[in-house]
């Protein structure tokens, strides 16, 4: 008997080469039912993350196969039928269409880099996550932007002057590095700050941070509380980390952050592994 994960594992390839709606919306439902079934039968978050992402992902074509207006469009097909022959009972319920051409709004790379993000703070993933705005401070970096009281009453302790990852429209120091510098192949001296895109990325620019605090640089760097992952014990453990009680409120956002945070200090005078329970107030 062929089990709903094993099904989720041929829809799933099947899902780069399925072109009509009918095709999508099979997997979609496949997907579905794998996730009630590694619900069911306590799979855990990573067997029903992986549903949800196949059926996220089957969403966000159909969303892509099926205009806000398909009646006036033609030369794409659904259901084997040009769009402008489809009637209304062919496509998905009007609340789940709505759905799908949100996710459809969203670029690729983006799309794709939240799921990742999501995955990796070991967050459900759900399509009210997925579409919310709060994601990026730009369409230009995936950075969660720091909060100016965090960093104005961490200038006055350490006098920053470069800014190793920035925009030049978030950017907190005269001197800094954009994504077209890209930071990681720059030399980081002085008073450094630094807020990484909290991808996968994120342990490469721990790395240098703490390599360029062995060559004699000041990092302080604002981080997810990850003490379950390995950049973290790889490279927050040779500074102070400042555990910041409870979750920062990000610039442009209504919401906390999804995940704790925490102020890693790394350098020749920072005494490693000194942790400090960091109770300030959030103040815009």
């Amino acid at each position: 008997m062929t089990t709903a994960i094993q099904k989720l594992t041929q829809a799933e390839k099947w899902l780069s080469e399925a072109k009509t709606l009918d095709d999508l919306q099979q997997i979609h439902d496949i997907a579905v039912a794998a996730e009630a079934y590694a619900k069911a039968h306590r799979l855990g978050i990573a067997a029903e993350n992986h549903a949800m992402e196949v059926r996220l992902l089957a969403g966000r074509r159909i969303g892509e196969l099926v205009p806000a207006t398909p009646a006036r469009v033609k030369g794409r097909r659904a259901h084997g039928k040009e769009l402008s022959e489809v009637r209304t009972t062919d496509l998905p319920e009007k609340q789940r269409l709505s759905e799908f051409r949100k996710l459809a709004q969203i670029p690729l790379p983006q799309f794709k880099e939240r799921i990742e993000h999501l995955k990796e703070q070991s967050e459900k993933l759900n399509y009210k996550k997925m579409v919310t705005t709060d994601w990026y401070q730009s369409s230009e970096t995936p950075e969660w932007p720091t909060p100016q009281w965090l960093f104005d009453l961490l200038d006055r302790e350490f006098h920053f002057t470069l800014d190793v990852c920035a925009t030049k429209d978030n950017a907190k120091c005269v001197h800094f590095y954009t994504r077209q510098d890209n930071g990681l192949e720059q030399q980081w001296s002085g008073k450094c700050w630094m807020n990484p895109p909290y991808g996968r990325e994120i342990a490469e620019w721990m790395t240098k941070a703490k390599e360029s605090a062995k060559a004699g640089a000041t990092v302080v760097c604002l981080v997810p509380a990850r003490p379950d992952t390995d950049w973290w014990w790889e490279n927050a453990l040779a500074g102070e980390i400042r555990f910041i009680r409870g979750r920062l409120k990000w610039p442009g956002s209504n919401t906390m952050a999804p995940f704790p945070s925490a102020v890693v200090v790394l350098g020749n005078h920072v005494k490693p592994r000194k942790v400090v329970w960091w109770e300030v107030s959030q103040t815009s």
